[in-house]
């Protein structure tokens, strides 16, 4: 039996880390109150394999670790490649401020303790990585050490203390930042004298008035517009909203590029209701919309989902289709990636979109048709851009650049460079007529594959000194995680409250996406019944968790 579990081999190493993995997995449904610490519980055991002396073969698992950093990151960037630049956008610009000002701040902290202390840079990016529970940071940290001192990621396996180092004060540090994240918001509830019912009730009502997507009409009365083209108009406008007819002397004309609008037209538009100020301000005269003045005159306008499902369609800009003028349909909107967003008529459309459209029942029966709507053809994985982007990414990656004043050569490293090429192939991939959709499913078991491999190869590694590390720096980590943890999160909930009166679920999400912190999410959605926050999480995670993953490279950088 004691060979069995201290011997050496590769069956010996791939059956300790299903262990490891399965055990953490296991511990991961365990909830306290509601809260569970879910697979990071794969890191705890990992650590308690190794400190009881069950290790395996250190090249296995450094491959390993880089192997799934590089799966994880990658497939995030791919997830939110789709809205990462509209979440820029209105709200999602404020949000993303927010939290570029957050993980300033805790860079900033992180900065003060170590002029404070003269502690060594890795433990403290390992502590700031775990106090902000972004464990793609403490990859990219282990990393970039290697590459910058020794030349190569490689020298790990024969110099493995700086590793160590790292994912100790990670781990020690990891909990803390769960905690505080937790006690911010019950904190930030209280200084705020939070009425969790008000505050929903006013938010539900906000959004009920300035979301509701409305039949709108409009006529041209703005001298400015007159003889203008109508699609470099639209092309100008920022909005949510679509152009569902046009109308001239009781008659519909088709939206083409080179159609000149006249006084006395007729646009109609398929608007949120907070849109509609800009649209009377453009056009010059609101309409009173009849059902006589729908779209092609072909009955009630309804609304319903379709899957595209055909590939052939990839690449196809919505204004080259002409879905308005032959069927009398409009593409209102596009769930992409778990992404909604805003059908504007130069978006490029892509296998496995889901798409809201606007018109009458046998207009969209049409459309349907065309498009396939056969939910059994995006069943299967679609996996080639994935391996080819984390190829490209690798590649980016490895790409020296030298800034000026600096000793030291940076680079992507495989974290940022996949992360990097995911992002810009799940959101120009469609552009560039590339199937890039793969089920989400697939997607979720690559990113869940990746995560468990890195947690487990590095709770492994770091097993044999963590004790060791606890008894001599644990006071501290635990002091310094504390502090970046809770000061950044407490000062950014301040300044999103009483600088730009933010909703506090919204600010509960911020704090939680910019952390990258899903315990806490959860936390929100279970205790306050509301999933409000969830869109101030999706705004900024993307967003975060690019900042926080380049931010422990730069320190690491500086320390070197």
């Amino acid at each position: 039996m004691h060979d069995l579990f201290f011997s050496s081999g590769t069956g010996h190493s791939l059956m300790i880390l299903s262990f490891v993995i399965g055990i953490g997995l296991l511990l991961g449904k365990v909830k306290i109150k509601g809260i569970s610490l879910g697979p990071i519980w794969i890191l705890f055991v990992g650590i308690l394999f190794g400190a009881l002396g069950i290790r395996d073969d250190a090249l296995f698992l450094h491959f390993l670790k880089e192997f799934g950093l590089v799966l994880f990151v990658f497939t995030i960037g791919f997830q939110v490649g789709p809205g990462f630049f509209s979440s820029f956008r209105k709200g999602g610009l404020r949000f993303n401020l927010l939290s570029l000002v957050l993980v300033g701040l805790v860079v900033l902290t992180t900065l003060c303790i170590w002029w404070a202390t003269g502690e060594s840079i890795p433990q403290l990016v390992g502590t700031m990585s775990g106090a902000v529970t972004n464990t793609p940071g403490m990859g990219t940290a282990q990393q970039t050490w290697y590459d910058t001192v020794y030349g190569t990621f490689l020298a790990e396996v024969e110099q493995p203390y700086t590793a160590s180092e790292i994912a100790n004060s990670f781990a020690i540090a990891y909990p803390v930042g769960l905690l505080a994240g937790l006690l911010t918001l019950v904190l930030l509830r209280l200084l705020f004298r939070v009425d969790t019912r008000k505050e929903s009730q006013d938010l539900a009502a906000r959004n009920d008035a300035q979301n509701v997507v409305r039949a709108m009409q409009f006529e041209v009365v703005n001298p400015a517009l007159f003889g203008k083209a109508l699609q470099k108009i639209l092309d100008q406008m920022e909005g949510d909203y679509t152009v569902s007819g046009l109308f001239r002397e009781g008659k519909v004309l088709p939206k083409s590029e080179d159609l000149l609008l006249q006084e006395g037209d007729r646009i109609g538009v398929e608007a949120a209701e907070k849109e509609r100020t800009m649209l009377r301000l453009c056009f010059g005269k609101e309409l009173k919309v009849a059902r006589e003045d729908e779209p092609m005159g072909r009955g009630r306008v309804i609304t319903k989902k379709i899957m595209l499902t055909k590939a052939s369609f990839t690449g196809t800009r919505i204004k080259e289709l002409d879905l308005e003028q032959k069927y009398g349909v409009s593409i209102v909107r596009i769930l992409r990636s778990g992404v909604e967003l805003v059908a504007r008529p130069d978006m490029y459309l892509q296998m496995g979109d889901g798409l809201r459209v606007a018109g009458s029942e046998e207009g969209i029966g049409q459309v349907s048709t065309l498009f396939g709507n056969n939910s059994s053809a995006l069943d299967k994985p679609n996996l080639w851009p994935v391996f080819v982007g984390i190829g490209l990414g690798l590649v980016l990656g490895a790409v020296p650049i030298q800034f000026p004043g600096m000793s030291h050569v940076v680079r992507f490293g495989l974290a940022a460079g996949p992360l990097l090429l995911g992002i810009v192939i799940g959101h120009f991939g469609p552009k560039w007529k590339l199937t890039t959709y793969t089920s989400a499913s697939a997607l979720r078991m690559i990113r869940e594959l990746g995560l468990c491999l890195l947690l487990a190869t590095v709770g492994l590694g770091a097993g044999g000194s963590f004790l060791e590390t606890f008894a001599s720096d644990g006071l501290q980590i635990l002091l310094y995680s504390a502090i970046i943890a809770f000061v950044p999160l407490v000062i950014t909930g301040i300044l999103a409250r009483y600088l730009l009166h933010q909703n506090f679920f919204h600010i509960c999400g911020l704090i939680s996406g910019a952390t990258t912190n899903p315990v806490a999410l959860d936390f929100v959605t279970q205790v306050y019944k509301t999933e409000e926050a969830s869109v101030a999480y999706a705004s900024v995670y993307p967003f975060a968790l690019f900042l926080q993953v380049v931010s422990a490279q730069l320190l690491i950088l500086l320390g070197v």
